[in-house]
């Protein structure tokens, strides 16, 4: 074998390795996760909106309508509410607040926060109109769902509807 050979083989062999150690391969469920926008006709989705307009004029940096997000958003298989809600406040820029462990509560989201509003203010969310009897960790959502997350300042009188 002549030296130009054996440099042809090796620069090949550099080629190679450099493409497997820095082409990130994701599988669809990666790569949903990181594109949570990027619904295909046939995909799943989601459509989630964050509505804050009961604190719209007593809060600072709200937006005026209220709609801190509204969007349709892929939805991976097993997916909970607080999955999906996660992926794309996080994918959005929008800063968000958890409290508990397995039994999580969205507690503040936009610099929102729980109690901003008094003391039975905070965050409720609803799928298809209907609030869920579990937190939003354990529902798991269906193809075509619309996830409202809502700020209430009286929690006992919207929670019920």
């Amino acid at each position: 074998m002549k030296i130009r050979d054996i440099a042809i083989y090796a620069g090949a062999a550099a080629v190679l390795t450099a493409a497997v150690l820095f082409v990130d391969i994701k599988t669809p469920e990666e790569y949903y996760a990181l594109h949570p926008v990027a619904v295909t006709e046939d995909g799943e989705y989601v459509t989630i909106r964050v509505d804050c307009s009961a604190a719209v004029g007593r809060a600072e940096g709200l937006p005026g309508d209220g709609t801190m997000l509204d969007g349709k958003y892929a939805l991976s298989s097993g997916d909970s509410v607080y999955d999906v809600a996660a992926r794309v406040l996080r994918y959005e820029g929008i800063d968000f607040a958890t409290k508990g462990g397995r039994a999580v509560y969205i507690s503040g989201i936009g610099g929102l926060e729980e109690f901003d509003m008094g003391a039975e203010s905070g965050w409720i969310y609803t799928v298809n109109g209907d609030t869920p009897g579990v937190n939003c960790g354990e529902y798991q959502p269906e193809s075509g769902d619309e996830i409202v997350f809502k700020y209430v300042d009286e929690f006992f009188g919207e929670a019920g509807r």
